[in-house]
């Protein structure tokens, strides 16, 4: 549907100072397209200049229009984000600067798939309120996000304006940096990166440095060295995250954990130092599960199983709660939550991870599991069938097969099962018991 003439005619309005028309027919837009971008951001440029030319009153906003706040609340609790998202925007019609309302506002649209309202949200809150931290934040991940990279360098500048340590627009604004280095001197067309490299002895101490396949005598020799120094130094960072690769490269987990913890204590924002306490402290309890098993404990392995999917689910939400628009966090979070059982949790993280290209099938697969424990059967052959039309012949289409095979079964379309059975036997005739199966519904037939 072509909405250019009523965008049109709502920006004309917006100039003429006609607000409440304007706000009207943007309305009636986003109802019909909620993820416009155009009406979306017009929508909240008409409010920021109506309240501009009379600011609002925050008491009687809550007292005309607070009960939506209440019902958006209730309704991010039921997991319906778009309802929540018109409540938000229900409310924010009163009070248009509210910077809870509209970052809750950003976040319902994320939810809902929304990417494009929810950009359009937080980058005219970061205009029109520039010393909101995650309004800038958020809107250069969704740049980003869209390959909008001098937009998304612009908005993490703005970002580290209100706070020059916040180590997430530092890092984003680092990778921005690099890709346009990349874009500009044609470093992709490199032979090797020894060619970048202009000062020899600076490439040698890189090559030294990370270097993985260090033997185990060079290790120990530098671990000797850096931790005589780290006793002199115990807050030099540097010095915390080598000593904690080398005892890495030694197996030694609890050490280089150690050292990740301690730095975390001397700069508590960074944002990679959390990521890799938080890698490390999984690593750790993974070893406890081989270790139980190792020893023939079932019952301490079993344990230990369960505490390690608690604590992939806690890592997981805790850096997707921080960068919420990244949808492999998303993928891991929804895989996670699918583990411990959180059914309804995991699907609504896997429905904003089938948006990356990356991990789109095997999303798809992890919904059709999730639907399958709601028993909702035909929502997961939609799913599997989603993973056969994009995973060709490789391994994960033998398992999308043999569980629409297991649906189709258990639905009694035998036919149809057998199809599927019959299909791996050509490919894989030892693949788990579809050998079996094929003859049981053979016999059956017969």
């Amino acid at each position: 549907m072509d909405l250019s003439k009523h965008l049109e005619n709502a920006a004309d309005a917006v100039k003429r100072r006609q607000y409440p028309f304007a706000i009207k027919v943007y309305s009636q837009l986003l109802s019909i397209q909620p993820d416009h971008e155009q009406a979306r951001r017009g929508l909240r440029e008409a409010l920021f200049q109506k309240v501009a030319q009379k600011p609002a009153s925050r008491a009687t906003a809550m007292l005309t229009s607070g009960v939506n706040l209440l019902v958006a609340a209730v309704l991010k609790v039921c997991r319906n984000p778009a309802g929540a998202a018109n409540a938000y925007e229900r409310y924010l019609a009163a009070d248009p600067l509210h910077e809870g309302a509209n970052l809750a506002l950003a976040e319902c649209l994320q939810r809902a798939g929304y990417r494009k309202g929810a950009l359009a949200v937080l980058q005219s809150y970061a205009v029109a309120q520039p010393r909101c931290l995650p309004a800038a934040r958020g809107a250069g991940a969704l740049l980003y996000e869209q390959g909008r990279l001098q937009e998304a360098l612009a908005m993490y500048e703005q970002a580290l304006k209100i706070d020059p340590r916040d180590q997430e627009s530092l890092k984003r604004r680092k990778d921005l940096a690099a890709e346009g280095a990349l874009r500009s001197t044609g470093i992709e067309q490199a032979k090797s990166s020894r060619e970048l490299i202009k000062d020899k002895e600076q490439q040698r101490q890189l090559e030294r440095q990370d270097r993985l396949q260090m033997d185990a005598t060079e290790v120990a020799s530098e671990l000797e060295q850096l931790e005589a120094k780290l006793g002199g130094s115990p807050d030099d960072l540097n010095l915390l995250k080598r000593v904690a690769r080398l005892r890495e490269l030694q197996q030694d987990v609890q050490g280089a954990l150690d050292c990740i913890e301690r730095a975390c204590a001397v700069n508590p924002t960074d944002a990679d130092l959390q990521d890799q306490a938080g890698d490390l402290r999984l690593r750790l309890q993974e070893q406890m599960v081989q270790k139980a098993r190792k020893r023939g404990d079932e019952a301490a392995a079993a344990r230990a199983s369960k505490l390690l999917e608690e604590a992939r689910v806690a890592e997981f939400r805790r850096r997707t709660q921080r960068n919420p628009a990244d949808l492999d966090l998303r993928h891991r979070l929804g895989a996670a939550l699918l583990e411990v059982g959180d059914v309804d949790g995991s699907i609504a993280e896997l429905q904003q991870a089938v948006k990356d290209p990356r991990r789109r099938t095997e999303a798809h697969f992890l919904l059709g599991r999730a639907f399958q424990r709601k028993e909702l059967p035909e929502m997961a052959l939609g799913q599997y069938e989603k993973v056969l039309a994009a995973a060709g012949d490789s391994p994960m289409a033998k398992d999308a097969r043999y569980e629409l095979g297991n649906i189709h079964l258990a639905l009694g379309r035998r036919d149809a099962a057998m199809e599927q059975f019959a299909r791996i036997m050509e490919q894989d005739i030892g693949f788990r018991d579809v050998a079996q199966k094929v003859a049981a519904l053979k016999n059956s037939k017969s």
